[in-house]
Parts: C-alpha cells; structure tokens; sequence
C-alpha cells in the first residue's frame, strides 16, 4: 500500500503563539525620531521644491542671534547646520545678535558673492523686540529679499519668532512678490520645551529662556525642511487665538 503524505498541523498554542509575535513585530516598531513637539496644528506652506538639486551648493543663513545658534546645546542642534546636513549643503552662516533688518542690508554683498543656492532670512525678532516701525521695516526687508533673489538662488523667508501679526505679514507679503517663500513660526513662541533653560548651560555660554533651545532650533529646521519637500512639517500648538496674545509678551519664565 503506498503512503500519502499528510502535512502536519502545528498544535493550536504554537499557532497562537506566531500570530502573537507577528502582531508584536508590526506594531512593536519604534517610529523614527523627530523633533519633540506637542500635537496640535501643522505649520509652514509648502514650496514643492526639488531639494536634491541643492545637494553640494552652498547655502547661506542669513540672520540675528537664533541663525547664530543662539542656545542651542551644541552647534550641531542649531538650525542652520541641521537644515545644511539634511540637504548635503555647505553652510555659510551670516549672523549677529541683536541683528535688525537694517543690518542685514550691511550684508548683502557678502551673501551675493557666496552665490547661494538656497537662502534662509531669519530677521524680524529684534525689530518686533526694539519697534522698528513697520515701514521702516517693510522697506529694508524689500531691499533684502530684492537683492537675494534670482533665477538660482531659492530663497526662504523665516518669520518672527517673537509673535508679530503685522511684522509676519510684511515678511510673508515681500517673499510673495518675488517668488520666495514664507516660513511660519506662528506658536512656536508661546511652545515652552521650544525655549532654551534660563541659565542652562550651550556651547555659546549660559543660556536664557527667551531663545530657542534644541528643540525650537529642531522645530525651525523641521519647518523649512518641510517647505523643501524634504521632511515632514512641525507640529505645535494648541494655537492661541490671535486676541489673546498679551500686550507685554513675557521674555522669562513663569
């Protein structure tokens, strides 16, 4: 009598057993780390840019003490370097604390003769801080943005960090009229974990709470990746209404 071969069963608590493990390793996967921010709302407007293209150029961050890396732990957690390695670019950093708009115009000439292919201008706090009148504002920001633009140079407008409706609204406007893109920061300010720790410690000495810290340099560099295509948004909030912004912004801790 010839035999037939009968496939085994695995008993039925083995059978348990690998579907038990099959749904651990699907789900037990622990997601790639991003910036630490708090749920809420996503920022920043997309520019659908093909950020490969800028792989190996420079790229110039032009700006006051946060470009500089104010409080950033080291100087590899600041936004510049981390938008810079994340696009394999080389980084030509132009920046001073306390810097206005009006200094940034001083600085045309040396961002021109880098021949970036990708410009950050992160100006805007210290005129909200020190009450730049608006038009005078409006008109520096012009001659900057004027000046950077061309038909190489990718140039992105980072608004204030200190909260300004009307200082954001020229920057967004400005960047609009000559093809650049605006980069919110609306609620970023008001994210306390973006702040630095008063008195910390950064590789540009004690650190305040007005400043960002690693994450809130995390979160900028988050979202100008993401206008780059090249990264996801940040994510902040719950988002105060635009009236419950206090007259007198606190610049410490509570």
């Amino acid at each position: 009598m010839g035999s037939t071969a009968i496939p085994l069963r695995a008993p039925r608590v083995v059978t348990y057993l690998i579907w038990i493990l099959l749904v651990v390793l699907s789900v037990g996967q622990p997601a790639a780390k991003g910036p630490a921010m708090a749920p809420s709302e996503v920022l920043g407007v997309h520019a659908n840019a093909d950020h490969a293209r800028l792989q190996g150029k420079v790229y110039v961050a032009l700006g006051d003490s946060i470009s500089a890396g104010r409080y950033a732990t080291a100087q590899d957690d600041t936004f510049p370097v981390l938008v810079a390695e994340k696009l394999g670019m080389n980084l030509n950093l132009v920046a001073r604390s306390g810097a206005r708009a009006g200094w940034g115009i001083q600085q045309l000439s040396v961002v021109q003769a880098a021949q970036p292919a990708l410009v950050t201008i992160e100006l805007g706090t210290n005129d909200v801080g020190f009450y730049t009148p608006p038009a005078t504002f409006a008109a520096q920001y012009e001659t900057i943005v004027n000046a950077v633009t061309g038909p190489h140079t990718q140039v992105l407008c980072v608004g204030s960090w200190l909260p300004s409706t009307s200082i954001d609204a020229i920057i967004a406007d400005t960047c609009q009229r000559h093809g650049a893109t605006f980069v919110s920061l609306t609620g970023f300010y008001g994210v306390n974990d973006f702040h630095a720790a008063d008195g910390g410690s950064s590789y540009l000495g004690h650190s305040d709470w007005f400043h960002p810290g690693d994450q809130g340099h995390a979160a900028i560099a988050a979202a100008i990746l993401s206008v780059l295509g090249a990264g996801p948004a940040p994510v902040v909030g719950p988002l105060p209404s635009a009236s419950s912004f206090p007259d007198v912004i606190r610049t410490h801790p509570k």
